[in-house]
């Protein structure tokens, strides 16, 4: 079951209806009414969602998205006593590409994700409670023990989830799908570690940071000559980029980059290290190395 809870952040929107809990309340209202400024809380059901990825007063987040006259809906998707949020952001413009963030911890890649559709776009992200895992809001609260880039394979039981976000991207064998992606500072997600992995490739490493990389999925044991060529483009520019075969036969772990190379659907995830969350400086230097990574990306693929 789906429900849907429309907010906008432009003032020259058309009324249209809402629910607004106010603060210090228990009450609400459903009205017709023009909502002028952006709002700190997310509904969800009969919570509060605070998004602190947009109320952080040190990533800037809310500046941003009304300077950018970025609108947004929140979409719900229930899973019998569970209730998932999943947050869409949209700008007309001239470009459509649309990015994709599902863990909730990961502030750099949401800010990077609000970014890249300065000039148009989409970017969808999951509403976890600022947590790893997903977080439900409905009648069952609390957080799960599903990661959320484990849950694109039908026998999965949050699978109405990951359908919902897919429906949200609208893939397509012509276009290309783009996750952003945070790996802790002490984590053993790096470049040393990574190459241990089985069907594990280090496709290229000419970035002395080992915490960021491009993730590259592919049906061939050895990239082809189509993702070879972008490999080597991307070694030129000083990115690391580590490839992943995904074998056939392979029933899957459910995540983002083994669903889409099976259905044939271009898929890129930008990794970089975490910011220290709260730390201006920390913060503003993880998202510009993601940044980085996602401006070389666009420019080779010519993203709109």
């Amino acid at each position: 079951m789906i429900d849907f809870c429309c907010l906008s952040h432009r003032s020259n929107s058309k009324p249209f209806s809402i629910k607004l809990f106010f603060r210090g309340t228990g009450l609400f209202l459903i009205s017709f009414f023009l909502l002028l400024a952006l709002p700190e809380h997310l509904e969800a059901g009969n919570q509060k969602v605070i998004d602190a990825d947009i109320t952080s007063p040190t990533r800037k987040n809310m500046q941003f998205i009304k300077r950018q006259h970025i609108k947004s809906y929140q979409v719900r998707v229930k899973v019998g006593d569970e209730m998932f949020v999943i947050s869409v952001f949209k700008k007309d413009g001239k470009n459509t590409q649309k990015y994709i963030v599902v863990h909730d911890s990961e502030d750099a890649a949401f800010d990077a994700g609000i970014r890249a559709i300065k000039h148009g776009g989409a970017f969808i992200a999951l509403e976890n409670h600022e947590n790893r895992q997903l977080f439900s809001y409905g009648k069952k609260e609390g957080s799960t023990s599903q990661d959320p880039n484990r849950m694109f394979n039908k026998d999965n039981p949050y699978w109405p989830v990951a359908q919902k976000i897919l429906i949200l991207l609208k893939p397509s064998p012509k276009g290309i799908v783009i996750a952003l992606h945070n790996n802790k500072p002490g984590g053993n997600f790096r470049l040393d570690t990574i190459s241990t992995w089985k069907n594990i490739t280090i496709a290229s490493h000419a970035d002395k940071d080992i915490r960021s990389l491009i993730w590259i999925p592919g049906m061939l044991p050895e990239p082809g000559k189509k993702i070879a060529t972008e490999i080597a483009y991307y070694k030129k520019k000083r990115l690391n980029v580590v490839y992943e075969y995904v074998p056939r036969n392979q029933h899957g772990d459910g995540s983002m980059s083994v669903y889409f190379a099976k259905h044939g659907i271009p898929y890129r995830n930008i990794e970089v290290q975490a910011g220290i969350r709260g730390n201006r400086k920390s913060e503003l230097k993880s998202r510009r190395k993601q940044i980085r990574y996602l401006n070389v990306l666009r420019r080779y693929h010519e993203l709109k």
